[in-house]
């Protein structure tokens, strides 16, 4: 699949930077490819954060990211913290 726009919101906003809530059945490698949030660059922002839901066949695992660099239309995403494990939301896709 790809970044399907729809699916990204605003949580909150507060001191400078967002926080973003996206839902997706891609896998965790794929939304932290450089290109995959690219349709929406002129959005986000460094250290703006992003709480994912990933959601697999009957797997729903959480992960929580922090927007660390853009350049042009690549992010640089900083994984901060993944469940289940980054591990097995991979093997999952």
């Amino acid at each position: 699949m790809s970044f399907n726009a729809a699916q990204l919101s605003v949580l909150a906003y507060a001191n400078g930077f967002t926080h973003w809530h996206y839902r997706t059945a891609d896998s965790l490698d794929l939304v932290l490819s450089p290109v995959y949030f690219a349709p929406a660059a002129e959005m986000l922002r460094a250290g703006d954060q992003i709480t994912l839901n990933l959601q697999q066949d009957a797997t729903i695992g959480l992960a929580h990211l922090v927007v660390a660099n853009i350049v042009g239309r690549q992010l640089d995403l900083a994984l901060v913290a993944a469940s289940p494990t980054r591990q097995a939301m991979r093997q999952a896709a």
